[in-house]
């Protein structure tokens, strides 16, 4: 005995000669296919708005819509569907006609050969059924592809996020000390491989705790974020502004001389002793000290470390002279153990 299909599969029979659909209908049904018969091409098309076929028989020679078209419909209907045609004995031209047009298989008449056609059902069947399921799992994974490929733009982005906050300082928005010290690193490689010129700035509130003790910590905190404002407009894009602790902030100035910097110095360090308001306080008077180093390509720089403590002495050193001034700093004087005001 015939194993039946795994689960019923609807089989349409379209045929002007109800001997022929009934025929059909009796031997697929032993076999456990659901089987529903038509007379024409145009029932036939009715009967796909209200039932789902996975295999159809139709005859080729039918009054009205003939098979070859009724394949040509099912075939822009549903290409999943397998239809088989049937044909009279001899007739391979329209056989072949047929298969170029789509046709999974046929079958002669008169249908006598029912192992043949059982067969040609059954085959027809697992044909539609993988092709129905492989259509079904395809566009999971399409929609599968399109969540992952979501998921993973927000995993980018949220990747984005995290490395900004790694490197920014919560209260200024500048770059933080992290930041400072990796750009710093590339900026000397620079240097040493192409000689190009860069200074770097260290700038220091002075008397900060007595701004602290006078206006608060929160009044403490916009001071930091105006003079944060200070160093951003004076800076371009190619150049890094950082907060690298407490009141101090940092500058690197690309491809920029000393003589460049102290410009650039000169500027942050007059419009710092313009007095301003903040929320709640008018006309906040605050100085700044600067300290500034840099190479230009005629020196021997050897680690990054070197340019930020040669830039912390000429801080130091402007504190030393009486604050709210600019220092840089000379490797001819500093050989000397000396340093020179701007």
């Amino acid at each position: 005995m015939n194993n039946p299909p795994l689960f019923r599969s609807v089989v349409l029979v379209v045929d002007d000669d109800q001997s022929t659909c009934d025929i059909l209908a009796a031997v697929l049904e032993q076999e456990g296919f659901t089987v529903i018969t038509a007379n024409s091409g145009e029932e036939a098309l009715e009967l796909f708005g209200v039932h789902v076929f996975d295999v159809v028989f139709t005859d080729v020679c039918m009054d009205g819509m003939s098979g070859l078209e009724l394949l040509e419909r099912i075939s822009n209907m549903d290409g999943s569907v397998k239809t088989i045609i049937m044909t009279a004995h001899g007739g391979f031209d329209t056989v072949l006609h047929a298969l170029k047009g789509g046709a999974y298989d046929y079958i002669e008449k008169p249908i006598d050969d029912h192992p043949r056609l059982i067969a040609i059902a059954r085959k027809a069947h697992a044909y539609a059924t993988l092709e129905r399921d492989n259509a079904q799992l395809l566009a999971k994974l399409k929609i599968s592809h399109s969540k992952l490929a979501t998921a993973n733009e927000q995993l980018l982005e949220f990747n984005k996020k995290l490395e900004k906050l790694a490197v920014t300082d919560s209260l200024t928005g500048l770059k933080n000390r992290r930041f400072v010290d990796d750009v710093l690193s590339s900026e000397v490689a620079l240097y040493r491989r192409y000689g190009s010129p860069f200074s770097v700035l260290m700038i220091d509130i002075d008397h900060f705790k007595g701004i602290n003790d006078k206006y608060g910590h929160c009044g403490g905190d916009q001071v930091l974020r105006v003079l944060s404002g200070i160093l951003m407009k004076n800076s371009r894009t190619t150049d890094t502004v950082g907060r690298i602790g407490g009141e101090e902030f940092f500058m690197l100035l690309h491809g920029t001389t000393v003589a460049g910097a102290k410009i650039v110095a000169q500027r942050i360090l007059e419009e710092a002793r313009s007095p301003y308001d903040i929320e709640g306080i008018e006309g906040i008077e605050i100085t700044v000290s600067i300290g500034i180093s840099g190479v230009d390509g005629s020196e021997d720089l050897a680690t990054p470390e070197q340019i930020l403590d040669r830039s912390d002495k000429a801080l130091y050193q402007a504190k030393q002279n009486g604050r709210n001034r600019i220092e840089y700093f000379s490797v001819d004087i500093n050989a000397q153990d000396g340093y020179q005001a701007a």
